[in-house]
């Protein structure tokens, strides 16, 4: 179905169910208050494409590549992205639910206030990614590259960041103290907070 659809497309309320779309190729298209379900989009090229307040439930991203596209609240669940390559994306307020996020390439974007709570990231690169007020409480963040990203306000409590890289990124907000942060490597002014976050009183030499 989508290998004819018109580029700047626009669809609200459908549901689309047990489509095959894997190698489509997808320009500014999109999709408000639409249903996904069981939805093959493996090795699919999607740029420019917009998803308002839409339910996706299984749907394959494998292997896809979105570029410049907006998940914006939208709720995706049980959708495996194994391999997928997401440039430049905006997540804003979009709710991950059961999904295999490994391995992902995420090349910046906006994932503010993206709900993503017990998921397995470990050695995905966020770096430089936004973040503000980002759920990923009880994540598993294990070596994952957040050099420069915007955390401030973010929910990590019960998040493991073993081995990440957390240099110049904005922790404001967090309370560190709730963090496993065994072999984390982070930056000056970050150690500064840690240790404050300890009760500690940080001062110049």
């Amino acid at each position: 179905m989508l290998g004819g659809m018109d580029a700047g497309a626009t669809f609200t309320g459908e549901r689309f169910a047990v489509e095959d779309w894997a190698l489509d190729p997808f320009e500014r298209v999109t999709f408000e208050g639409c249903a996904f379900d069981d939805v093959d989009l493996t090795e699919a090229e999607l740029t420019g494409c917009r998803f308002v307040e839409c339910d996706l439930s299984l749907v394959k991203f494998s292997s896809a590549v979105l570029t410049r596209c907006a998940l914006l609240r939208c709720t995706i669940r049980k959708s495996p992205f194994f391999n997928a390559r997401l440039d430049d994306c905006k997540l804003t307020g979009t709710t991950f639910a059961d999904c295999d996020l490994r391995p992902l390439t995420v090349t910046g974007g906006d994932w503010s206030f993206v709900v993503a709570r017990g998921a397995k990231l470990a050695g995905v690169s966020l770096a430089g990614v936004k973040l503000r007020d980002a759920d990923f409480a009880d994540a598993d963040l294990t070596k994952c590259d957040l050099r420069g990203a915007d955390l401030a306000g973010a929910r990590l409590r019960g998040a493991v960041l073993k081995g990440a890289d957390l240099r110049g990124a904005d922790l404001s907000g967090i309370n560190v103290t709730e963090l496993d942060l065994t072999g984390a490597r982070i930056d000056l002014a970050q150690a500064a907070l840690v240790a404050a976050g300890y009760g500690a009183i940080v001062e110049a030499s």
